[in-house]
C-alpha cells in the first residue's frame, strides 16, 4: 500500500491529490490512508494542506522532493514565540504537521 500511495502522490504532480481520491484509488478507508500519510510525512517528502470543499474539511497531499538543507540556526522559528505551544503536538488541533507558519519558515532559504 505504501508504494502505491507514493506512486499516486508523485503522479499527481504539483497540485497533489485529495485524501479521499487517494483512498479510493488505493481501495482503503480514508482513516487508514491518513495514518499512512502521517507516517510518510515525517520523512519530509509529503506536504499536507487542509482545504475546505463545499464546507467539508479535507486534506490535499503533495509530493515534494527532499532538498538538501543545512541548518546551523533555529533563528526565526515560529515555535519559540507561538502562543499555542503548550497545546501543540500529535493529536492536537495545533500541531507541527499542519502549522502554516512552521511550513513557511522551513521552506525559506536559511542564511
Amino acid at each position: 500500500m505504501e508504494s502505491s500511495a507514493k506512486e499516486l502522490i508523485r503522479g499527481a504532480g504539483k497540485q497533489g491529490i485529495l485524501l479521499a481520491a487517494l483512498a479510493k484509488q488505493i481501495g482503503k478507508d480514508e482513516t487508514i490512508v491518513l495514518e499512512l500519510i502521517n507516517s510518510l510525512s515525517k520523512n519530509g517528502h509529503l506536504r499536507k494542506i487542509k482545504e475546505s470543499h463545499d464546507g467539508v474539511e479535507t486534506i490535499r497531499v503533495i509530493w515534494q522532493e527532499q532538498e538538501e538543507t543545512e541548518w546551523d540556526t533555529l533563528q526565526g522559528c515560529p515555535c519559540f514565540i507561538c502562543p499555542d505551544i503548550n497545546q501543540c503536538g500529535a493529536g492536537q488541533p495545533t500541531n507541527p504537521w499542519m502549522c502554516k507558519k512552521l511550513d513557511y519558515w522551513i521552506q525559506q532559504p536559511k542564511k
